[in-house]
C-alpha cells in the first residue's frame, strides 16, 4: 500500500518555496528586495514532473486497491471522501476570507483561509516573519489546489469502478424502473438575452453563437465555453440570477454542475475548468461578494429585477 499513502500525502502536501524578489514600495518609490511565497513548480504550467508524477502515483496507488476486498476498499473510500470534504473547505475558506485587496493580500491570508489546518505546509512561516504574499503566489496556489482535487476526484472515480456487487443469496427483487430528471437553468422571460449580452464580450465569436442556444434550449456545446476573464465572475454572475429568482428549475448544486460542464475559462494562456467545489463554494455558500463582478442584478421599484453590465476591464474578443 506504499503507493497509495504515498498518493495521499502528496496531495495533502503544499510545498512552498520561500524566495527572495524585487517589489516596488510605494511608499519609497523604489524596488526593494523582500521574500515571497512561490508554488509555481506545482501547477500544471510550473513544469512537468508535478502532473507527471502525479499520474504516475495514481496508476501505482490504484494497482494497490486490486487485492483489497469491499470492506477494505470502502473504507479507504470513506477516507478518500473525508480528504475531498477539505478541498471543499479550502474553497469556501477562501471565498469568504474578507479583508480589502488593494493589490495587496495580508500577511496572515494563508492563516486566515486556514491552509495549515487543511493541508500540511512544512515551509509555511508565521505571519509576523514578514513574507511578502503576491496575487501571482495565490493565484498559483488556487491552480495546485484545483489540480489535486482534480487528481483526487479522478482516483476515487477509479476506485469505486473495483467495488464488486455483493452476491445476495436471496432472489433479488426485480428493481422497480425509475426515470432520471434531468434538471438544469431556465431563464424567465428576456433575462438569457440580457445575460448573452453582458457575457458576449467575454467569449470569442465562435462561442458568442453558442451561448443563446444554451441558455434557452439547453443545446450544449461541443467543448466548454472559454470565458475570457476570471473564473469567480462568471460563478457570481449565475449566483446573482439565481438568488433573484432569474434563473429557475434547478438546485444550486445542479446549476454548478451544468456550468462545469459547459463553461471553462482562460488562465495565462490555458484552458482551466470549474470544478464543482470551487464552483460552489462560491455559488452555495456566503462567501464576500465578487471584488470585480460583470454585472449587478438590481431590484426596481415594482418588485421587478434588471441586469445591469459593470463595464470595468471587459475585454472584447469578438474580432478573434
Amino acid at each position: 500500500m506504499k503507493h497509495l499513502k504515498k498518493f495521499i500525502t502528496h496531495l495533502q502536501t503544499i510545498n512552498l518555496k520561500v524566495v527572495p524578489q524585487k517589489i516596488y514600495n510605494p511608499q519609497s518609490a523604489a524596488r526593494e528586495e523582500v521574500k515571497v511565497y512561490e508554488i509555481t513548480h506545482e501547477t500544471s504550467y510550473g513544469g512537468v514532473p508535478f502532473e507527471s508524477e502525479f499520474k504516475l502515483l495514481i496508476e501505482k496507488a490504484l494497482v494497490d486497491l486490486l487485492v483489497l476486498d469491499n470492506r477494505r476498499l470502502s473504507a479507504i473510500l470513506e477516507q478518500l471522501d473525508s480528504l475531498e470534504k477539505r478541498f471543499q473547505a479550502f474553497w469556501v475558506n477562501f471565498h469568504s476570507c474578507r479583508f480589502d485587496l488593494d493589490f495587496n493580500y495580508p500577511p496572515d491570508f494563508l492563516f486566515q483561509i486556514s491552509l495549515h489546518k487543511l493541508f500540511s505546509v512544512p515551509a509555511l512561516q508565521p505571519a509576523y516573519t514578514g513574507i511578502v504574499i503576491e496575487e501571482q503566489f495565490v493565484d498559483d496556489l488556487t491552480e495546485s489546489v484545483r489540480l489535486r482535487e482534480a487528481f483526487l476526484a479522478d482516483f476515487i472515480r477509479q476506485a469505486r469502478r473495483l467495488l464488486t456487487p455483493e452476491m445476495e443469496h436471496t432472489k433479488p427483487e426485480q428493481p422497480v424502473e425509475v426515470k432520471p430528471v434531468m434538471s438544469y437553468p431556465h431563464f424567465t422571460d428576456g433575462v438569457a438575452e440580457k445575460f448573452t449580452e453582458v457575457l458576449k464580450g467575454y467569449f470569442t465569436q465562435a462561442d458568442q453563437d453558442q451561448l443563446l442556444p444554451l441558455f434557452l434550449h439547453n443545446q450544449a456545446p461541443a467543448s466548454p465555453l472559454l470565458f475570457h476573464g476570471n473564473g469567480k465572475q462568471l460563478a457570481d454572475a449565475f449566483k446573482q440570477l439565481y438568488e433573484a429568482n432569474l434563473i429557475v428549475g434547478c438546485l444550486k448544486g445542479e446549476m454548478e454542475m451544468w456550468i462545469t460542464k459547459h463553461f471553462a475559462y482562460v488562465y495565462r494562456g490555458q484552458q482551466k475548468s470549474l470544478p464543482p467545489n470551487y464552483l460552489g463554494a462560491i455559488i452555495s455558500s456566503n462567501a464576500k461578494p465578487c471584488q470585480s463582478p460583470i454585472l449587478d442584478v438590481r431590484k426596481r421599484s415594482d418588485g421587478s429585477f434588471t441586469i445591469v453590465p459593470v463595464l470595468r476591464t471587459q475585454k472584447n474578443y469578438s474580432s478573434y
